[in-house]
């Protein structure tokens, strides 16, 4: 939010309800899976082991991060990795579960290399935006 470029300060300020609505949406399901059925811990768990390796990836600088986060403008992801641990971190002990020991995904996404699941995850993402051209929300 105190970026040095005025769009994305804006953004950045609209999005913080958003984040933290997600953040807390994402948690309770954690430890609602984790807590209900054997069947649903059995799920939580495999989603976690399925989408751990891609973590990582979410906090790592490159060279474009850097020069952005040398004029202000925006933060080095590395900088948030200390509190996305500490409160996944809370969030998983609450749940009795552990942060799964797997090893990371090649990565690859800022560089634009993605898997082909990523066409049917942006078709579904598009639906509502296609089905309601030009609608605003």
């Amino acid at each position: 939010m105190s970026s040095t470029d005025a769009t994305l300060a804006a953004i950045s300020a609209k999005a913080v309800k958003e984040v933290d609505y997600h953040r807390d949406h994402s948690a309770q399901w954690i430890l609602r899976l984790a807590g209900g059925t054997e069947e649903s811990r059995r799920r939580i768990t495999r989603a976690l082991e399925l989408t751990w390796p891609y973590v990582g990836e979410l906090f790592e600088d490159d060279d474009d991060v850097r020069a952005l986060a040398g004029s202000g403008a925006a933060v080095l992801p590395s900088s948030l990795r200390g509190n996305f641990d500490a409160g996944i971190g809370a969030v998983l002990r609450e749940a009795e579960l552990e942060a799964p020991q797997v090893p990371a995904a090649p990565g690859g996404g800022r560089r634009g290399q993605h898997s082909e699941h990523l066409g049917y995850l942006l078709a579904e993402m598009q639906v509502l935006a296609r089905e309601h051209p030009g609608a605003s929300w």
